[in-house]
């Protein structure tokens, strides 16, 4: 709450242009009592907190002069007067908030009456006259009035200077209201939504203000003498008789922020629809309430998803979906797969037994209207294309377009609000709210058998007071209650609701995207499918031969087990599984088989590094061996080619045999590698000194004596 609001400080409401004196708050339980300054005598009302505060930063809450901040001269007699009421209702009036309580106030006048004689009708004009004037024991005083009168507020013209003795106050003429405007227009009509007494004081710095040099030669700014300055109250009332509000919504909020709360409602959402199933509204909400989860009740899963589908003309609710998707198409292609659903086996499913009389809706509707997000994609066009919806969007930030399903979630909060456990209130969120979190003790089962009775209650009991039947619904007496508006409109009006095989409706909620045919498989989400007509027709083997090729695909992200593969005329979808080299994915969804294939992706990448290093290091070790056989190499120079490739088959030959005596498994006395001819030893391109060794790493030195082990291989038998 801001610092600057105080007990007893006065407001103005713009709206109704009348005054209220704050007479007490209580931030901790965040109420407020005030008390109308219109002259009447009345009783303390309350005002929430919020709405005091929501009301200052909007500009039609400002804080206004006290029409009762008037000292007052009093005699010894009237002083003997207040004083004697005054401690005759002392403790009553002190007695905050309980004074403020019908009850208790009358309690405590019919306690003053019995022990002064005083009629209680006197004491109430007492009460009165003690929150008007300011709760101080002056307000007691006989003399004691508002400015301009006895005891009444001063009203009269605001164009004619004060005469209460302060500077403010001036008669008003045509170059002030040009002021006054040019303020407004600056400072008042923009986005930052400045209140009405801020205006004023920047109207006096801009126009009422001169700059003025001191005699040390510092400069201030000084305002206009004494006469010559217009009062808040002026300036006010100047504004209340000019003001456009439309131009003022539109300058403070915008235009979407006028059409969203300040524009004239004067039309009817169904009018001009033909009946039940001509307009469907669908949106979603996460729910206020906390839940646990089915398989371990410990552990807190957080709030659900609420999707509700309604037909605009009854009101009542076509389809639902509780659960954990979204706001997403998932969660509304569940609900608009339960609007175009029975209902009975729904709810069947949550152990709650109904007539298909009491929910008889599983049509698909002409129209569908959302608030752009999901049916805003391309997800949505198979509605239009297989189901022949037509897709409407209202504008951005325009919920009021689609006031039937905005007004359901509010009744849905308001009948589960007081009753579930975990239930998220206003102060969650505030310093020493408490944490709903740990309340929670539904399921999400538990939750949905609770909403699906909601819904119930609404479509087959609700009566809607607001609801505005025509012509004929009068003539016909149908009671405003959402299912009997429904039977009554398709008997009546439209009676041409369409239904389609749920097949036919799942693929037509299945998001659609585009796969490739491959020579491994049907290529989609880096996942490869088959299916039998693949198989016969060979579409891997075409792929392979010429090029893979583009084919439309539908599938559900909750399983990624199957896809179904559309035919190019687009009038038969194929079903194909996973190859059988791609089962680990099987029973996934689309966000685990994404979650496997990144883990994978980084976990190759986490090698990255090591592999370059190994691969480093054996190009150094490759390198430094060949590098010593060039060396030795040098030996064979000036031998000619027949030199070189002559006798092959015999040095293979005793090649061969010197490895198979050295290579025998069984062992003799003289198995021992044969001796060398006479004459000097033909240098070992493997041997390498002690130095070299060790300039050797780990890694070379192993791949070293691998290749060493091998260095005698000959192959296979025959020519070299």
């Amino acid at each position: 709450m801001d610092g600057n609001v105080c007990v007893n400080q006065v407001f103005r409401d713009a709206r109704s242009d009348k005054q209220f004196r704050l007479l007490w708050l209580d931030p901790a339980s965040g109420g407020t009592y005030i008390y109308w300054l219109d002259g009447k005598t009345s009783v303390p009302v309350m005002m929430p907190l919020e709405e005091l505060e929501t009301g200052r930063k909007n500009g039609w809450l400002v804080e206004d002069e006290d029409p009762y901040a008037v000292h007052v001269e009093a005699g010894d007699h009237d002083k003997e007067l207040r004083d004697a009421v005054w401690l005759k209702m002392k403790d009553a009036l002190l007695d905050e908030p309980g004074i403020y309580n019908r009850k208790i106030r009358a309690q405590h006048l019919k306690r003053i009456e019995q022990e002064s004689g005083e009629k209680a009708t006197n004491l109430y004009k007492r009460l009165g006259r003690y929150w008007q004037r300011g709760k101080t024991p002056d307000a007691f005083l006989p003399g004691f009035s508002a400015r301009g009168g006895k005891g009444k507020s001063r009203v009269g013209r605001v164009n004619t200077p004060n005469r209460n003795g302060t500077d403010f106050g001036k008669t008003l003429t045509l170059e002030d209201h040009k002021k006054f405007e040019a303020a407004i227009r600056k400072y008042y009509l923009t986005k930052k939504e400045t209140d009405l007494a801020k205006v004023y004081q920047k109207l006096l710095e801009d126009s009422y203000s001169v700059l003025v040099k001191g005699e040390d030669g510092s400069e201030a700014m000084q305002f206009l003498p004494k006469g010559e300055l217009p009062s808040l109250r002026q300036f006010r009332y100047w504004y209340s008789k000019t003001r456009d509000v439309r131009k003022e919504e539109t300058g403070r909020k915008g235009e979407t922020g006028f059409e969203l709360t300040a524009r004239a409602v004067t039309g009817k959402n169904e009018h001009g629809m033909m009946g039940p199933g001509s307009e469907y509204q669908v949106d979603a909400t996460v729910a206020d309430v906390y839940l646990v989860s089915q398989f371990d009740r410990k552990d807190i899963i957080g709030r659900p998803v609420m999707y509700f589908v309604m037909d605009t003309v009854s009101r009542i609710v076509t389809g639902m979906y509780i659960g954990l998707e979204g706001p997403s198409w998932t969660g509304m292609m569940m609900a608009l797969y339960n609007a175009t659903t029975d209902k009975v086996d729904y709810c069947q499913q949550y152990g709650i037994e109904i007539t298909e009389e009491m929910w008889p809706c599983h049509h698909v509707p002409a129209v569908l209207l959302g608030d752009r997000g999901e049916l805003e994609s391309h997800k949505a066009d198979n509605l239009v294309s297989m189901l022949g919806i037509r897709v409407d969007n209202a504008p951005p930030y325009r919920g009021d377009l689609k006031p039937v399903i905005e007004s359901h979630f509010k009744t849905i909060n308001t009948t589960v609000k007081p009753l579930l456990p975990g239930f998220v209130l206003p102060d969650d969120r505030q310093r020493g709210g408490e944490d709903y979190r740990l309340d929670a003790q539904l399921n999400l089962i538990e939750f949905t058998q609770i909403i699906i009775g909601c819904v119930l209650y609404y479509n087959t009991k609700h009566y809607m007071a607001g609801y505005e039947p025509n012509e004929q619904m009068l003539k016909s007496g149908v009671d405003s209650i959402p299912v009997r508006l429904w039977d009554w409109g398709i008997r009546n009006c439209s009676g041409a609701l369409r239904t389609f095989p749920e097949d036919t409706i799942r693929l037509a909620l299945m998001p659609k995207e585009t796969a490739s045919v491959t020579k491994k498989g049907i290529h989609f989400k880096k996942l490869y499918y088959t299916c039998r007509k693949a198989k016969e027709e060979q579409w891997f083997e075409k792929a392979r031969k010429d090029k893979s090729y583009p084919v439309e695909v539908s599938y559900d992200p909750r399983n990624m087990e199957t896809i179904y593969v559309w035919e190019k005329n687009g009038d038969k979808a194929i079903l194909c599984t996973l190859m059988d080299w791609e089962q680990r994915f099987s029973g996934k969804s689309l966000e685990e088989v994404e979650f496997e294939q990144t883990k994978r992706s980084m976990k190759i990448k986490g090698y990255e590094r090591e592999d370059r290093e190994a691969l480093m290091n054996l190009n150094r070790m490759i390198e430094a061996i060949v590098g010593k056989a060039e060396k030795l190499a040098s030996s064979t120079a000036g031998m000619t080619k027949a030199e070189r490739l002559s006798d092959i088959r015999e040095n293979r030959k005793e090649e061969k045999e010197t490895l198979r005596k050295e290579e025998a498994f069984t062992a003799s006395a003289g198995n021992e590698r044969a001796a060398e001819p006479a004459g000097d030893p033909a240098p070992d391109p493997f041997e390498m000194t002690e130095e070299e060794w060790k300039e050797l790493s780990p890694i070379e030195r192993m791949l070293w004596e691998d290749v060493k082990g091998r260095q005698n291989d000959g192959g296979l038998d025959g020519e070299g």
